[in-house]
């Protein structure tokens, strides 16, 4: 059960943030900002996190960063791109898809680095 709240509060405040995001960048823009974002803290989250419980991790990496990025979104604006133009909606996947996950290679690496002082 806790698991389960954990990952629903989470959720809840994810997607009010993506909500906040989209009031201030609500072109396309903004859903490349959450994606890459929320790609690049949960790789980051995954190095810093792992030891923490399992409610944590839920908390943050399903509910919040699940909710804050958005596959659906980005699906409904591919399709629409496929329906005006093969190639841009090809081209705006491709780039997507790669764009997301070295963000999240990149927050995995930061996250992994250990403070040098």
């Amino acid at each position: 059960m806790k698991r389960l709240l954990a990952v629903g509060f989470g959720g809840m405040v994810g997607s009010l943030l993506r909500a906040g995001v989209y009031a201030i960048v609500p072109s396309s823009m903004g859903l490349w900002m959450v994606n890459l974002f929320g790609s690049l803290l949960i790789g980051w989250m995954a190095a810093r996190f792992s030891h923490k419980s399992a409610e944590f991790r839920l908390f943050l990496s399903t509910g919040l960063i699940g909710s804050f990025t958005t596959f659906s979104a980005f699906s409904a604006d591919w399709f629409h791109l496929l329906e005006t133009s093969f190639w841009q909606g090809i081209v705006f996947a491709v780039a997507m898809t790669a764009a997301s996950i070295m963000a999240a290679a990149a927050g995995l690496a930061l996250g992994r680095k250990r403070d040098v002082r």
